[in-house]
């Protein structure tokens, strides 16, 4: 949960660099120096009155840090912080394939909080619906006979112990890719709401796929996505997903004081 917030327009002043904010200024500093070294400026440092800033870019978007600071960067427009606000939020659902109510908006919403809530109603929706489930091979030792009998592995395992019996069997799990990668976001975003009713939902999602990994490598989990039919409706929550973890998407940001970052290029 986020204790500071600090919300600006692109291209404008987000922190002094001073002694006053030594801490801020080591963990913006860091996230400048990796978003140079990539050739995406969303935090500069910059110069006036023989001052130094750390200074929003072009993008717009969230930098969460790891001491609870949230850097929201909204666009430019001549109608205040609600209508920028608005912007962004719709340049994200165009990019996730969500529709974009702007009635639906809470003006006391900001554009992270937003980006956390679409993910966990979606979310919702799939369980909601029914999560998939798949089957997979599994080797036990057990108390009677399901699937086929390894007798090799038996005998080695339970020439003693006679009332056991080591078998391979099929299973009907919800371990699968698209699961173990919704499972890793809901966990990470959890850790970032400040929403109640985001915490409650991310803590459902969490609860119903208890049964399910937290993959190691999620980038590998993405190729093991099957786009069918049946994961049509898993379509929006996993693109936020790549948003979020995929590097090829090109809008996650990362860093050694970046817990989660989002940034666009506003058209």
């Amino acid at each position: 949960m986020y204790t500071k917030h600090l919300c600006v327009s692109a291209n404008e002043n987000i922190a002094e660099i001073s002694a006053e904010n030594g801490k801020l200024s080591e963990m913006l500093g860091e996230f400048a120096e990796v978003c140079g070294a990539d050739g995406r400026k969303v935090i500069a440092v910059s110069g006036k009155n023989g001052k130094k800033y750390f200074t929003a870019g072009s993008y717009c978007g969230f930098a969460y840090l790891t001491d609870g600071t949230l850097i929201e960067v909204l666009p430019r427009t001549k109608n205040g912080t609600a209508d920028a606000r608005k912007t962004l939020c719709a340049e994200f659902c165009r990019r996730c394939g969500y529709t974009f109510v702007p009635s639906a908006l809470d003006p006391e919403m900001n554009f992270m909080e937003y980006f956390i809530s679409v993910f966990a109603d979606e979310t919702m929706k799939i369980i909601k619906s029914g999560v998939l489930s798949r089957y997979t091979s599994c080797e036990e030792n057990m108390s009677s006979v399901q699937g086929a009998i390894l007798f090799s592995e038996n005998i080695r395992r339970n020439l003693v112990h006679r009332e056991r019996v080591y078998v391979r069997h099929d299973i009907f799990t919800p371990d699968r890719a698209e699961n173990r990668i919704i499972k890793a976001a809901a966990k990470l975003l959890n850790k970032m709401t400040a929403d109640s009713r985001s915490s409650h939902l991310l803590k459902e999602t969490l609860s119903f796929l208890d049964e399910v990994r937290v993959p190691h490598d999620i980038t590998a989990e993405f190729g093991k996505c099957i786009n069918t039919r049946n994961t049509k409706k898993y379509s929006t929550t996993l693109n936020i997903c790549r948003m979020l973890f995929d590097k090829n998407e090109g809008t996650a940001f990362s860093g050694k004081y970046i817990l989660c970052a989002q940034f666009y290029k506003i058209p």
